[in-house]
């Protein structure tokens, strides 16, 4: 098949009348356009774009093609290579686990509070012998019953390890965590009704949807784990690293325990490991100073 090439000016048709063939290559292909880009080519003032195949009208036109648009929102910037990591006597970091960089690894069994502080928040525990956060719902078998605790957090936190200690669980109890997204939410949904553009997120082009009056379940990563009888020592569970993703701030870790509803006795608590960039204020710091440096980062 023969490459079809279409021209821009350099000076005339880009913003900054400069080009970065490595960041243009790879803003076209994120783009709409669906027609597949072999290679470009600057020669002078000419920035030559070759495609496998004739694009359609609504990728290629004056003013309106998807082409068009990549071509006038482009910056042109050189890419800034990124300095390796290392220490302050200039020693290079290499390491082998996956915490990100100004991390810190926190081990927690209570969530936080914007108002009491880090660590002051909902604690991960559970007692079957009173009727304290108990749940009902679908998602409760019949001959079940559940506790459920919502884990927030005033940072962005990325899940790694945890451990599970219960004590006289029944036959039939387990445990269940997942991630979940707040009511009177806008979340990423691909099967959303509203664009990014039209809440307001410039460029952003990708589906959303709104929570409404319901927590949403964003991901699960402990599912009907069995617990039975005793254990003081801690069940671990261990990760090979650190979620790719953190949980963002608002978004809750949700713990939900199901035992028999015949259960009055079994209790437990649960440790998860984090990594976090705040744990703690320091003497004179704020929750708003708080906010305000995840908003610089």
């Amino acid at each position: 098949m023969e490459l079809v090439k279409y021209t821009y000016s350099i000076a005339n048709d880009f913003p900054n009348q400069r080009v970065n063939i490595e960041d243009l290559t790879i803003e076209i292909h994120d783009s709409d356009i669906t027609h597949v880009l072999d290679h470009i080519d600057t020669n002078g003032d000419d920035c030559d774009l070759w495609f496998k195949d004739a694009l359609h009208i609504e990728d290629y036109h004056d003013s309106t093609g998807a082409l068009t648009l990549v071509i006038q929102n482009h910056d042109g910037q050189p890419s800034v290579e990124a300095t390796p990591p290392a220490m302050p006597d200039g020693r290079p970091i290499v390491r082998a686990d996956s915490r990100p960089f100004n991390f810190q690894t926190y081990y927690t069994m209570a969530g936080d509070d914007s108002t009491a502080g880090i660590g002051m928040g909902q604690d991960l525990m559970w007692d079957f012998s009173n009727d304290n956060d108990i749940v009902t719902g679908e998602h409760v078998p019949s001959g079940m019953k559940c506790k459920e605790f919502y884990l927030t957090f005033l940072c962005p936190v990325y899940t790694k390890d945890g451990a599970l200690y219960f004590f006289d669980a029944p036959w039939g109890s387990y445990v269940m965590l997942d991630i979940c997204i707040p009511p009177g939410t806008w979340y990423p949904n691909p099967a959303g009704s509203f664009t990014g553009e039209q809440l307001g997120i410039t460029g952003n082009t990708d589906m959303y949807a709104n929570t409404g009056t319901e927590w949403v379940k964003w991901s699960s990563y402990v599912t009907k784990y069995r617990i039975y009888r005793s254990c003081a020592m801690g069940d671990e569970l261990n990760a090979e690293g650190s979620s790719i993703n953190p949980v963002p701030i608002g978004w809750a870790i949700r713990g939900r325990i199901y035992t028999p509803t015949s259960d009055n006795v079994s209790k437990g608590f649960a440790e998860l490991e984090l990594h976090r960039c705040h744990s703690a204020l320091l003497p004179g710091q704020t929750l708003a100073d708080l906010v305000t440096a995840h908003a610089n980062m």
